[in-house]
Protein backbone atom coordinates (compact mmCIF):
# COMPACT_ATOMS: atom_id res chain seq x y z
CA UNK A 1 0.00 0.00 0.00
CA UNK A 2 2.26 2.62 -1.33
CA UNK A 3 -0.16 5.04 -2.34
CA UNK A 4 -2.01 7.61 -0.31
CA UNK A 5 -6.03 6.11 -0.46
CA UNK A 6 -8.38 8.29 1.30
CA UNK A 7 -10.04 6.71 3.87
CA UNK A 8 -13.78 6.89 3.43
CA UNK A 9 -14.95 6.62 6.93
CA UNK A 10 -13.84 10.07 7.46
CA UNK A 11 -16.74 12.69 8.17
CA UNK A 12 -17.16 15.64 5.74
CA UNK A 13 -15.87 18.01 7.54
CA UNK A 14 -12.47 18.78 9.20
CA UNK A 15 -11.47 16.85 12.67
CA UNK A 16 -10.60 18.84 15.91
CA UNK A 17 -6.43 18.33 15.47
CA UNK A 18 -3.66 20.04 14.48
CA UNK A 19 -0.74 19.00 12.26
CA UNK A 20 2.53 20.20 12.74
CA UNK A 21 5.53 20.49 10.68
CA UNK A 22 8.89 21.74 10.98
CA UNK A 23 9.86 25.31 10.97
CA UNK A 24 6.39 25.41 13.61
CA UNK A 25 3.96 25.49 10.62
CA UNK A 26 0.54 24.44 12.01
CA UNK A 27 -2.59 23.08 10.26
CA UNK A 28 -5.63 23.73 12.87
CA UNK A 29 -8.96 21.60 12.23
CA UNK A 30 -7.00 19.40 9.99
CA UNK A 31 -9.03 17.51 7.26
CA UNK A 32 -8.06 14.28 5.44
CA UNK A 33 -7.17 15.93 2.33
CA UNK A 34 -4.97 17.87 4.18
CA UNK A 35 -3.22 15.37 6.19
CA UNK A 36 -2.80 13.29 2.97
CA UNK A 37 -1.46 16.33 1.34
CA UNK A 38 1.30 16.79 4.62
CA UNK A 39 2.42 13.02 3.98
CA UNK A 40 2.33 13.22 0.14
CA UNK A 41 5.35 16.06 0.69
CA UNK A 42 7.65 14.82 3.79
CA UNK A 43 10.95 14.87 2.40
CA UNK A 44 14.52 16.38 2.81
CA UNK A 45 12.60 20.17 3.65
CA UNK A 46 10.09 18.89 6.00
CA UNK A 47 10.89 15.92 6.94
CA UNK A 48 7.77 15.26 9.68
CA UNK A 49 4.77 15.95 11.05
CA UNK A 50 2.78 15.57 14.78
CA UNK A 51 -0.81 15.14 14.81
CA UNK A 52 -2.36 16.18 17.96
CA UNK A 53 -6.06 16.03 19.42
CA UNK A 54 -7.21 19.54 20.06
CA UNK A 55 -8.62 18.84 23.18
CA UNK A 56 -5.87 16.73 24.54
CA UNK A 57 -3.42 17.88 27.61
CA UNK A 58 -0.31 19.01 25.43
CA UNK A 59 2.11 16.66 24.64
CA UNK A 60 0.34 13.35 26.23
CA UNK A 61 -1.68 12.34 22.98
CA UNK A 62 -0.03 12.42 19.44
CA UNK A 63 1.05 10.38 16.17
CA UNK A 64 3.49 11.47 14.39
CA UNK A 65 5.45 10.13 11.08
CA UNK A 66 9.39 10.83 10.04
CA UNK A 67 10.53 10.62 6.17
CA UNK A 68 14.34 9.83 7.34
CA UNK A 69 16.74 10.83 4.33
CA UNK A 70 17.86 7.40 3.66
CA UNK A 71 14.17 6.85 2.51
CA UNK A 72 12.40 4.89 5.40
CA UNK A 73 9.46 6.30 7.28
CA UNK A 74 8.63 5.61 11.15
CA UNK A 75 5.61 6.42 12.71
CA UNK A 76 4.97 6.87 16.51
CA UNK A 77 2.34 7.68 18.64
CA UNK A 78 2.31 8.82 22.60
CA UNK A 79 -0.73 7.95 24.90
CA UNK A 80 -0.02 9.55 27.91
CA UNK A 81 3.31 9.48 29.91
CA UNK A 82 6.21 8.03 27.92
CA UNK A 83 5.75 4.89 29.39
CA UNK A 84 2.69 4.85 26.05
CA UNK A 85 5.20 6.00 23.73
CA UNK A 86 5.78 3.42 20.94
CA UNK A 87 7.27 3.49 16.94
CA UNK A 88 7.11 1.33 13.97
CA UNK A 89 9.03 0.95 10.64
CA UNK A 90 6.65 1.84 7.63
CA UNK A 91 6.96 0.55 4.30
CA UNK A 92 6.10 3.77 2.39
CA UNK A 93 3.56 6.71 2.54
CA UNK A 94 0.63 4.99 2.14
CA UNK A 95 0.89 3.24 5.28
CA UNK A 96 2.22 6.19 7.02
CA UNK A 97 -1.39 8.10 6.25
CA UNK A 98 -3.50 5.15 7.09
CA UNK A 99 -1.55 5.47 10.51
CA UNK A 100 -2.08 8.86 10.71
CA UNK A 101 -5.77 8.89 9.68
CA UNK A 102 -6.68 5.56 11.15
CA UNK A 103 -5.47 7.51 15.04
CA UNK A 104 -7.32 10.90 13.87
CA UNK A 105 -10.25 8.92 13.37
CA UNK A 106 -9.93 6.84 16.37
CA UNK A 107 -10.51 3.02 14.52
CA UNK A 108 -10.50 0.40 16.65
CA UNK A 109 -7.34 -0.83 14.34
CA UNK A 110 -5.30 1.60 13.52
CA UNK A 111 -2.36 0.03 14.34
CA UNK A 112 -3.06 -3.40 13.07
CA UNK A 113 0.06 -4.65 10.58
CA UNK A 114 3.05 -2.87 12.15
CA UNK A 115 5.44 -4.13 14.96
CA UNK A 116 4.93 -1.33 17.99
CA UNK A 117 7.60 -1.58 19.65
CA UNK A 118 8.32 1.27 23.12
CA UNK A 119 10.28 3.92 22.68
CA UNK A 120 11.87 4.31 26.00
CA UNK A 121 12.76 0.79 27.97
Amino acid sequence: MDQLTPLRLAPAGRLRLQATMKYGRVFKNLSLDQLSEIVRVLGPASPFVVVERMDATEGSLYVQALHRSDGAWIVEYRNGDLNHHYQADASGPGVVYQVLAGWALQLPDWRKGLMWRPVYQ
